[in-house]
């Protein structure tokens, strides 16, 4: 994979390239001694408890290379909201680009209607563009991806030139705040939800949502997933409450090794979306 001043400008912003750089960084400054202290000063558990979790995330880091290596791009990691600019207001209520768990998607992917086939896949928040691809490579012809911050964009768009995977007919990167975004019409819709947003941009999406309903007239169904729960049950609550969409399922997938965390996931379809249109 040939490597470019974007790859540069990311590698040089994602958290999980640079947890490594950190601890180095930490022993010139503090010394063995300033590590030990820390140490004592978060016990034995903590102690513990932090290096399962590194450990957990050079393991998910790992796999994530792999998948990036195997298809020719370089969407893993972590890219944290304060290192980028985005469109719009709201830089506040996201939450870091952090790429998703194949196998994760692939499990979530039961939840995708029989006819997914007839669907524009659309993802949100699609940060380096690796959602897209899986669903390109899962067979969607359609598929688009929408993120307010221009660099991720950039490369998404980088990433979709170099992918050796399946191809899909139709794919897009569109730099947008989700709060103002123009959904696609013409297919029923597929809405793809990864830690996108806190959940009072939900409260301002779902107008988006009702609004493609309304231009649309077809079925859509919306896949919620992510590793911080309280988020994704509040996410829930709030699309209930429009009374736009009717619970299919809920739960959490299994721990993934290409996971950092087990996702929590809810799945709805639209109230206008009928048993003729679209299948469980």
């Amino acid at each position: 994979m040939k490597f470019n001043h974007l790859d540069a400008e990311l590698q040089a912003k994602d958290r999980w390239a640079s947890r490594r750089q950190r601890l180095v960084e930490f022993l010139r400054e503090h010394g063995l001694s300033g590590l030990l202290a820390k140490m004592r000063e978060v016990g034995l558990r903590g102690t513990i408890a932090f290096i399962v979790r590194q450990g957990r995330y050079q393991i998910c880091s790992l796999l994530g290379k792999r998948w990036d290596r195997k298809y020719g791009v370089d969407t893993s990691g972590q890219i944290d909201l304060d290192n980028v600019d985005v469109i719009g207001p709201n830089k506040a209520s996201g939450y870091a680009s952090v790429s998703t768990s194949p196998r994760a998607f692939a499990y979530l992917s039961q939840f995708f209607p029989a006819n997914w086939k007839d669907f524009t896949f659309v993802d949100i928040g699609c940060g380096k563009g690796r959602v897209v691809m899986l669903a390109a490579q899962f067979g969607f012809d359609r598929v688009q991806g929408i993120e307010f911050a221009p660099l991720l964009c950039r490369v998404a768009d980088q990433n979709l030139v170099r992918f050796s995977g399946r191809r899909p007919a139709e794919w897009a990167i569109i730099n947008v705040d989700a709060t103002t975004v123009d959904l696609p019409s013409g297919n029923p819709l597929l809405i793809y939800c990864f830690n996108p947003f806190t959940v009072d941009i939900w409260e301002r999406f779902i107008p988006a949502l009702v609004r493609a309903n309304e231009l649309n007239r077809r079925p859509m169904r919306l896949v919620i997933s992510g590793s911080l729960p309280e988020t994704i049950r509040a996410a829930a609550a709030v699309i209930l409450r429009s009374q736009r969409f009717c619970e299919r399922a809920h739960g959490v997938t299994p721990f993934f090794m290409d996971a950092y965390a087990p996702y929590t996931y809810w799945i709805f379809d639209s109230i206008e979306a009928t048993a003729a249109e679209i299948k469980p």
